[in-house]
């Protein structure tokens, strides 16, 4: 998955959720715009659950899938 794309998802206006699936098959949903965090160069986007966090290397996408 190209940085790039991950940029264009994340910043669309309206927010639409959408889900990554990681090449370890690890799955992530992203709701709603708080759920989802990332520096400048989105090399790396972080979810933000209800009480958890994880970092992900956005070069272990593999997939999206619009929600």
């Amino acid at each position: 998955m190209k940085v790039e794309d991950i940029r264009r998802l994340a910043e669309r206006q309206p927010f639409r959720p959408f889900a990554v699936s990681l090449n370890n098959g690890t799955q992530y949903t992203f709701t709603k715009p708080r759920s989802l965090g990332a520096p400048e160069d989105y090399h790396m986007i972080f979810f933000f659950g209800e009480s958890e966090w994880t970092m992900i290397d956005t070069e272990s996408i593999v997939e999206v899938i619009p929600r």
